[in-house]
């Protein structure tokens, strides 16, 4: 095996600290698009029902 592709400790070390860094950058991210997710669901479901209160309201001043 050669040489020229040996790490050291210490280089192994530090890129273990970036993988951990690397790796809670991922994992907030992944909370964040949760969150947004979640959110963007909850005000899918009020503008649908918003609409649909909005269209049955239509219906009813058409017919009175």
């Amino acid at each position: 095996m050669s040489d020229e592709h040996a790490f050291t400790l210490r280089q192994v070390d530090q890129a273990r600290g970036d993988f951990y860094a690397i790796a809670d950058d991922i994992e907030f991210l992944k909370a964040q698009l949760a969150r947004l997710r979640k959110e963007l669901a909850r005000l899918t479901l009020l503008a649908t029902l918003t609409g649909s209160a909005l269209v049955l309201a239509g219906i009813e001043l058409l017919f009175r």
